[in-house]
């Protein structure tokens, strides 16, 4: 975890004597003015120092950010090189771009959590430069986080930190799926894909992901009934979608390597957890039934699908936010993958009709229907 680190003005005599007047929070505008306009005697380092200062001044901010702009490139580098503090490399980091960017990563001052902020947005060239320094990724590793899950990341970076990672036992953050990893001895950077072609896929992925949260966010005002005929509908659709465009993805997944399917189930949509979470292979489709994406919906189609893996259904068996909902308990009990063990405890919850249900079922092991059978006799009287 990165210590707290919070954006605070600096202290005003730090700055020189005939700066202070003009820095001053009880100051007249016209002299704020002056200053947040570039029109007061200092070097460009100090200016950039002048800027921060009164960046906090919401009356000085359009004035403040086009003095900013206005800097010329080579003349904003070198006062970004300069000494400057953390807290204004971290306001320079959220201003600028390209080669400002570049020198905050690099600058010996620069905060954990600013590059924790610039590993999020940061682009393929900025994601190596942030990757290159293995003290700091591994001093903190939610950057590795970040990196993992920003798409413009290349695989080859993202596989270069998570053995790195592995290598010093440093666990990265929010992400169980890298912990399989540690599960196998096979190579899972092969890959029939480069880096330019997953790329690719990512960003396509990326857009898939922004409509589905736009949907879901959309339907956070409706009625749980609304929600559900919605879903129902957009199922249909979604599905006879996939049927069309699906084989692409599919023959796409079927050429990636395992850690690129891994990264996959953690930043794909949907449609991609959909196929990944039916592969045979443990470490991928583990890592799609731990996925963000995945919602109460999917879990109650996964836990009715006698076809799924093992692992995946002994995962959401043993989910207790995903089981307290009781037609995912049905669907479990009557799926011949879920451990006897689980089938057991779940019966115990089931109403009457479904207990009797499964007494006369022959698809369900006889230990089950005969335990349901005696536990509908015993609340019949």
């Amino acid at each position: 975890m990165t210590e707290e680190f919070e954006r605070k003005p600096l202290d005003i005599a730090s700055f020189a004597h005939n700066l202070q007047r003009h820095l001053d929070p009880a100051a007249p505008a016209p002299l704020k003015a002056m200053a947040a306009r570039g029109m007061v005697p200092a070097p460009p380092d100090q200016l950039v120092k002048i800027l921060f200062q009164l960046h906090f001044d919401q009356a000085m901010t359009k004035d403040v950010q086009a003095t900013l702009k206005g800097m010329p490139e080579p003349v904003l580098l070198a006062a970004t090189q300069a000494d400057q503090p953390a807290v204004v490399l971290d306001w320079l980091a959220t201003e600028c771009s390209g080669q400002i960017l570049d020198a905050i990563v690099l600058h010996k001052n620069t905060h954990d959590a600013t590059i924790i902020k610039l590993a999020k947005i940061a682009n393929a060239a900025l994601c190596d430069l942030i990757a290159n320094n293995q003290v700091r990724v591994l001093r903190t590793p939610e950057i590795i986080e970040k990196l993992y899950k920003n798409i413009h990341a290349r695989m080859a970076t993202v596989d270069k930190l998570v053995a790195l990672a592995r290598e010093n036992k440093v666990e990265i953050p929010h992400i169980s799926a890298i912990k399989l990893l540690d599960e196998t001895d096979e190579d899972i950077t092969e890959s029939l894909l480069d880096d330019d072609e997953f790329a690719s896929i990512l960003q396509q992925e990326s857009a898939k992901v922004r409509n589905e949260e736009a949907r879901l966010a959309a339907m956070e005002e409706l009625t749980r009934a609304e929600r559900e005929r919605i879903d129902a509908e957009h199922d249909i659709i979604e599905e006879e979608k996939a049927t069309k465009t699906s084989g692409t993805l599919h023959s796409q997944i079927a050429q990636m390597s395992i850690s690129q399917k891994v990264r996959l189930a953690t930043v794909g949509s949907k449609e991609a957890i959909n196929i990944l979470v039916r592969d045979a292979n443990k470490l991928i489709h583990m890592a799609a039934i731990r996925s963000p994406r995945i919602q109460p919906a999917d879990i109650r189609k996964f836990s009715a699908n006698k076809s799924m893996p093992e692992g995946v259904i002994r995962y959401i068996a043993l989910n207790r936010d995903w089981t307290r909902h009781y037609d995912v308990m049905v669907h479990l009990v009557s799926n011949p993958k879920t451990p006897l063990s689980d089938v057991l405890g779940f019966l115990n919850h089931l109403r009457a009709k479904e207990l009797r249900d499964l007494a006369r079922s022959r698809s369900v092991p006889q230990q089950v229907s005969r335990m349901a059978r005696t536990l509908s006799t015993k609340r019949s009287g």
